[in-house]
């Protein structure tokens, strides 16, 4: 199914996440404590100037009128949040722990993850929403992206 043009902006972001997950996949086995130390900056300030901007977006402006069409517990709208809270507690483990190994693994659990997630989102949730949203909707989503999200994700960095 072609991407509705309003949500496109969520796919840019999507092919950003990409990126940075295909990063942490092809660094992540090779770095020291220092460069692990590194990604992990690079993670953050990714997460923090687009990843966490772009959750909040699809949570308050798509899921918020995709559950006008299907009920709050469909599994995709279960699913979005769950991925979305699974991610942000892998975030809070690198944050909390002192041990390089629990970092390093939460860190592969977190490219991993959100490599599938997109992917997951990119197939099956955006489809669902084209399919079960009006233009209204549509167009009210698009309006609300280009007020809460940046004008476009950064790209991650190292990306």
């Amino acid at each position: 199914m072609k991407r509705d043009d309003r949500l496109v902006r969520l796919s840019w972001d999507h092919h950003h996440a990409l990126v940075f997950a295909r990063r942490i996949a092809t660094e992540l086995d090779g770095l020291d404590g220092e460069g692990l130390a590194r990604l992990y900056s690079d993670l953050v300030a990714f997460w923090s100037a687009g990843l966490l901007p772009h959750f909040r977006g699809e949570q308050e402006c798509l899921l918020a009128r995709l559950i006008r069409h299907v009920a709050p517990e469909d599994p995709a709208v279960a699913r979005t949040h769950s991925d979305h809270l699974y991610l942000e507690g892998l975030v809070a483990t690198m944050r909390d722990s002192p041990d390089e190994e629990t970092r390093r693994e939460a860190l592969r659990r977190f490219g991993e993850t959100l490599r599938v997630h997109v992917r997951w989102e990119e197939d099956t949730l955006f489809p669902l929403t084209q399919e079960q949203c009006d233009d209204d909707d549509l167009d009210a989503m698009a309006r609300d992206f280009d007020e809460q999200l940046p004008p476009l994700a950064p790209a991650p960095p190292g990306g």
